[in-house]
């Protein structure tokens, strides 16, 4: 499920990308070697699970209930799954597990805390066929929409499920976000499917700030993922430390 050797290189992500199927058209990027599953089925060091199902309904309830204050259009939020695609991204635990259409995102993903990750730990980029994996669990044969009035219970199917929806805030839309559904009982996905629906790509640990200075030279940064004020401090010093970073090696 992965290519031979790390990749130390911008110019070896791109050959990889290029030289996936067609249908490989998720990614996501991980500055360390994790299962892929979500933080609501995780474990904890006695591999005893960290939460119930009832603790993932409670969180999410109490995050409809907690948050309405802080939200311009909380009534446009519709159902459990929309309410959960928002709640993802800011710390709830769900079943929920995001994937992009960017592999470029995917790959900054992996390789952002550069200047403060420990060198000895590889990053990763994993790349999902959703169609596939639709197929296989679900027999559909295309990626499920939960924004187009379809009445869909993404708990009806026998394992992991892609789908979309609407794009509630600004980081799912800079990130181009879709996710994958669990069922309350799923292992890790990429213990669950074969090569035909995932492929790993390791980041040398050591050659993570090289791509993070290529991706910089390309206009991506923390502003590319989230599109906030804290971003425009934090791409001001990951630049000054590409720039010291790369005068020391001259």
């Amino acid at each position: 499920m992965s290519v031979d050797e790390p990749i130390e290189k911008m110019s070896q992500f791109m050959e990889f990308v290029e030289s996936l199927p067609k249908g490989f058209i998720l990614s996501r990027g991980q500055s360390q070697s994790y299962d892929l599953l979500p933080s609501a089925l995780r474990l904890d060091k006695s591999k005893v699970r960290k939460y119930t199902r009832a603790d993932a309904q409670y969180f999410l309830n109490e995050f409809r209930v907690g948050s309405h204050n802080y939200m311009k259009f909380p009534s446009d939020i519709k159902g459990d799954y929309e309410w959960m695609v928002y709640a993802q991204h800011y710390g709830i635990p769900t079943r929920l597990l995001d994937f992009t259409y960017s592999h470029v995102v995917s790959l900054m993903f992996a390789v952002e805390n550069a200047f403060t990750d420990d060198e000895n730990h590889d990053a990763e980029v994993w790349f999902i066929n959703p169609t596939e994996l639709n197929n296989h669990y679900a027999n559909r044969s295309e990626i499920l929409n939960i924004a187009n009035g379809e009445t869909i219970n993404l708990d009806n199917y026998d394992g992991p499920i892609a789908f979309k929806a609407r794009k509630l805030n600004d980081r799912i839309n800079a990130q181009n976000g879709l996710f994958i559904y669990f069922q309350d009982n799923n292992e890790p996905l990429n213990k669950m499917v074969d090569e035909n629906i995932i492929k790993k790509l390791v980041v040398k640990g050591e050659y993570k700030k090289d791509i993070l200075a290529s991706l910089y030279s390309m206009g991506i940064g923390f502003t590319t993922l989230y599109p906030e004020l804290q971003s425009v401090s934090k791409d001001i010093i990951m630049k000054k430390n590409i720039l010291e970073y790369l005068r020391a090696g001259e």
